[in-house]
């Protein structure tokens, strides 16, 4: 073993004799050797890991810390543009969330002055730096990286809480009176800037509520003309808001039923009556709402009408409380048209085409003729306006029974004819 140990140690010394004798001789060479490694190293780097330089396209809002007691800012920090290196992958991933500039305020006085500007990335990672910082309101020959701050004395004064109710609630619903905790709250900031605060107000929306609301509203500062007022705080700056959403009125869905006046003229029927639309909702108590099973339109007049009539009528006869949603208004068309009946005529047949070697001895007397149609027309049919005939064309003499042609106004049919032959006796002349 102590053999063994023995030539160990000789060989390492004739290997570290050699090496530092090599190095002795070509120094050049090696530190040129360790720069492109270290070159190489940096462009596969770069290769696998570009970087991306620029200006941040966000600008991060400037905060206070350490702010004196008994001094607020008189007017905004404004914000800052921030020029970064970050990796290529990582840069569309950013946000301003990412970032945080501040100046610090310890020590400072009532007045202005030009603050330093830091800021940091908030991600812990290595691969996301910050090379500069541009603030939006750096004054004209100030410091770089410095934004100018002027520092007022704070004041403080107590505004009453306002709510700004915007919306309803769906139809038949009532919100009760606002119930606001607290309904005052503490305005502080400059002293300008906190005469021109009148109320602390909370935007509340009421559109589709069915249910109470109870919710926490953040306040804003308006001033007299409802404008927002920046640059001051409120303290509490959110309020907690009760309303309570009540159905007072309920929905009923009833058929509208036309009411009509008079009658058509004589001989006109009503054949139909259409409403739009055919029913309605109703709305009001539930009380009410359960004996109403239908409404009524406001009468409409047909007497002596020979034609259809269109009439816009209101609904009407409903009980107090009860409303019509939407227009409360209907359209009627009442449908008239002629009616249709029959008439029956006696008729004294007439003969035609007998040789006047011929004579008729006798015929039958009488023919019922039954005409059928619209009932105006046959109000208006006189007896002498319906003729019954037989055609005797070639016959000899003899007793004949023979089909009546019979004629009768337009538009009107025969329906039936009485009897349905005519018996004519026909004998030679002297």
């Amino acid at each position: 073993m102590a053999r063994l140990l023995r030539e160990f140690l000789r060989l390492s010394q004739t290997v570290f004799a050699t090496t530092v004798g090599s190095l002795r001789h070509n120094l050049g060479l090696a530190v040129l050797s360790v720069g492109l490694a270290f070159g190489v190293w940096l462009i596969i780097t770069d290769t696998e890991h570009p970087t991306r330089t620029g200006v941040f396209p966000v600008d991060i809002a400037l905060e206070p810390v350490n702010m004196p007691e008994g001094l607020t800012l008189g007017a905004t920090l404004g914000d800052v543009a921030l020029r970064i290196e970050a990796d290529e992958k990582l840069w569309d991933e950013l946000t301003a969330s990412d970032f945080r500039a501040t100046v610090n305020l310890l020590g400072a006085q009532i007045g202005t002055q030009d603050v330093e500007v830091r800021a940091e990335v908030l991600l812990e990672r290595s691969d996301v730096r910050i090379i500069e910082i541009i603030p939006t309101l750096h004054a004209a020959g100030a410091p770089s990286g410095t934004v100018r701050v002027e520092l007022k004395p704070l004041v403080s004064q107590v505004v009453p809480v306002s709510l700004d109710v915007v919306g309803m609630p769906p139809m038949g619903y009532e919100p009760s009176e606002p119930s606001v905790d607290p309904d005052q709250v503490v305005v502080s900031g400059p002293e300008e800037l906190v005469g021109r605060v009148s109320l602390a107000v909370a935007e509340v929306d009421l559109s589709g509520a069915t249910t109470d609301v109870r919710q926490t509203y953040s306040l804003v500062p308006r001033d007299e003309s409802g404008f927002i007022v920046e640059g001051v705080t409120l303290d509490p700056s959110s309020v907690d808001v009760e309303i309570t959403v009540e159905q007072k009125r309920f929905s009923r869905v009833v058929v509208v039923s036309p009411s009509l006046e008079g009658s058509p003229a004589a001989g006109y029927n009503v054949t139909a009556v259409e409403v739009d639309p055919a029913s309605v909702t109703l709305l009001g108590p539930l009380e009410l709402l359960t004996v109403v099973s239908f409404v009524v339109t406001e009468d409409i007049d047909i007497t002596g009408a020979t034609s259809d009539m269109t009439r816009i009528v209101y609904l009407t006869g409903l009980p107090p409380g009860v409303t019509v949603s939407g227009a409360g208004t209907v359209t009627v068309r009442v449908r008239i048209a002629p009616g249709q009946g029959e008439a029956t005529f006696g008729v004294a047949p007439q003969w035609e085409g007998l040789a006047t070697d011929l004579r008729v001895v006798s015929i039958t007397s009488l023919v019922q003729v039954t005409l059928q149609g619209e009932l105006p027309t046959l109000r208006n049919v006189s007896p002498d306006q319906v003729t019954v005939s037989v055609d005797l064309t070639g016959l000899g003499a003899g007793t004949h029974r023979l089909e009546p042609q019979v004629n009768a106004p337009t538009g009107l049919q025969v329906a039936d004819i009485s009897p349905t032959s005519v018996e004519a006796v026909v004998e030679s002349a002297p």
